[in-house]
């Protein structure tokens, strides 16, 4: 009876050590996403801003070829 109290203990151990371990992974991976997802932005954020320049110059050319 102790023997299976025991094992039944231990196994208790080991699951929350692998809930342990995948509550610590998912804490990585929510603050890599986070990291990404700001990365992106940032690209985002020069992106339009690279197209409105690029608009902008477009533009100014079509004016001048219909001058």
């Amino acid at each position: 009876m102790i023997n299976k109290i025991d094992e039944h203990e231990e196994d208790i151990r080991v699951v929350y050590k692998i809930a342990n371990k995948l509550e610590q992974r998912i804490a990585t991976l929510e603050k890599v996403l986070a990291s990404h997802a700001k990365c992106i932005g940032e690209m985002r954020e020069e992106e339009i801003g690279l197209n409105q320049e690029y608009r902008k110059k477009i533009v100014k050319r079509m004016g001048e070829l219909h001058e």
